[in-house]
């Protein structure tokens, strides 16, 4: 038996040097495959473009400084917003770690006027905020974001405020594009990639086969490059949410346990849009079955949840002192969420007590989504194209898409130089106060449009111009066109003629 040993262990000598030799010529002949695999690098050119690809993330920030909406964004090297921070963190700093999309991340507003900086501000020295949002994120990119960098931060509190990306039905599902982050995940199958990732060839593989074609999807991005029409640029909608609302709440919960495993508590954040602002009409909207996932996921948990469309409400201020546009606040508007955070922090004693109580526990719940086609996720008449009935927040409830009149026409502008022109079919009887955002179309350029009016008898124009491709929404310079009411039913709606040299529409028929 001895002998049989030994000549088993002189055997394998060969093939382990094989082994090794490949693992080594892998490592040198394929370092920036497996440098991509384990951390995309994110360029400070200034050359790149300002939201470079990341087959994990989609797209992230360029280090460095831009003007967003006449208001100076500060983006770190670990591609969040704010200034370097010192890692890593010295004793005594609690950081407060806040995770969404642009109204998180502080859209049209300064560095100090985000309300998470405004929250550290209130609690005074020892209390740090990190800002571990980016405009149009899911949860999705958001769990892989905490797991690439952001967690290196080693925050105290992770504040949760997912929820417009997730909610809104576009031409997308994120899970189809994105590449999953999970090699440090605290699971089973976390565990085997790490111990398998020691492997170069396992890396590699695991690169080629999956990080490497999510990486093809990404580049398919409008966001990040000029050129011709994309998924995400196309101003096509598919009939589904960004992220179907059972990943929204197994997300969530992904996030808690993400948290937990770092030695962090949660608290959520449930986001305002200028609609709640109007009681009578603030029911009925398709962000209110997500709303009701965060609150249950709160509860589960035991973790404090800020409710800033009551906070809104109960402050009695306006929605031109509380909004920039139908979704993102105002400075003033950041200073009461920043503050009200200050208060729910200090009710709880936060940091010297815990900020979570006993959780109602048990499972996560089988959500249906009323505002997808069919009442579920996989029905195939979800399959159309246009945003269901207040699918987004600038939206409100109304006649399905695509079942009425459609305008269309001819956009000029001879001040264009680059970027995305977005323009929209806005309602005329709500555009004054709470617009309702009938049909949208993206162009490369001026040239044609067309858009769908749904039901609307009366309807009016606004284009946006995204002169950096930095993502979609009211960006970069606004053309509103209010002045001109357009009768859905007139023929010369369907020979519209948009000079945005002259601010005007007329007919061309």
């Amino acid at each position: 038996m001895p002998s049989l040993i030994k000549k088993i262990g002189f055997s394998l000598i060969p093939a382990v040097l094989v082994w090794l030799l490949v693992e080594a010529g892998i490592s040198v002949a394929f370092s920036d495959d497996l440098a991509t695999w384990k951390d995309p690098e994110v360029s400070s050119d200034e050359h790149t473009p300002t939201l470079p690809g990341n087959p994990y993330l989609l797209y992230e920030y360029r280090p460095g400084e831009h003007l967003q909406a006449g208001a100076t964004v500060t983006i770190n090297q670990l591609g969040l917003r704010g200034a370097e921070p010192t890692m890593p963190k010295p004793a005594g700093i609690r950081r407060i770690l806040t995770t969404g999309d642009s109204s998180v991340f502080g859209f049209g507003v300064t560095d100090p006027e985000v309300f998470s900086e405004v929250t550290a501000g209130v609690l005074g020295d020892g209390v740090e905020a990190i800002n571990a949002a980016t405009p149009g994120y899911s949860s999705y990119q958001t769990i892989n974001l905490l797991r690439l960098r952001a967690l290196q931060t080693e925050p105290d509190l992770i504040v949760i405020g997912n929820i417009w990306s997730d909610n809104n039905f576009d031409a997308f599902v994120d899970k189809e594009l994105l590449a999953a982050y999970a090699g440090f995940e605290e699971s089973f199958s976390g565990a085997l990639q790490r111990l398998l990732s020691l492997s170069a060839i396992y890396r590699l593989l695991d690169y080629r086969l999956r990080v490497a074609p999510a990486e093809a999807r990404m580049q398919e991005v409008g966001w990040l490059q000029s050129g011709s029409p994309s998924v995400l640029d196309s101003g096509e909608h598919i009939g589904l949410r960004r992220v179907e609302i059972n990943d929204y709440a197994a997300n969530l919960e992904t996030l808690v346990d993400i948290a937990d495993a770092s030695g962090a508590e949660v608290a959520f954040l449930m986001l305002a849009n200028n609609e709640d602002l109007d009681v009578s009409k603030s029911q009925g909207k398709a962000w209110d079955p997500y709303r009701q996932v965060m609150k249950d996921t709160a509860a589960r948990h035991g973790a404090p949840l800020l409710d800033v469309p009551e906070l809104f409400i109960e402050s009695g201020m306006s929605r031109e002192a509380l909004f920039i546009d139908e979704m993102h606040p105002t400075p003033a508007g950041h200073r009461l969420m920043g503050e009200a955070l200050a208060r729910l922090l200090s009710e709880h004693q936060w940091p010297s007590q815990p900020l979570m109580g006993d959780g109602l526990g048990g499972a996560i719940p089988t959500y249906e989504d009323p505002y997808v086609s069919g009442g579920g996720p996989n029905d195939p008449s979800a399959q159309q194209n246009g945003t269901p009935p207040g699918g987004e927040p600038s939206g409100a409830p109304g006649p399905q898409p695509g079942s009425g009149a459609r305008i269309s026409g001819t956009l000029t502008f001879s001040d264009y130089s680059a970027g995305t022109i977005q323009i929209e079919c806005v309602e005329a009887t709500t555009a004054g106060g709470n617009p309702t955002v009938l049909g949208t179309d993206r162009l490369q350029g001026p040239g044609t449009f067309s858009l769908d009016a749904r039901t609307a008898e009366s309807v009016m124009l606004r284009v946006y111009l995204d002169e950096n491709m930095d993502g979609p929404g009211p960006d970069d310079r606004r053309f509103q066109l209010k002045e001109t009411i357009i009768q859905v039913a007139d023929p010369g709606a369907g020979s519209l003629v948009v000079d945005l040299d002259a601010g005007t529409v007329t007919s061309g028929g």
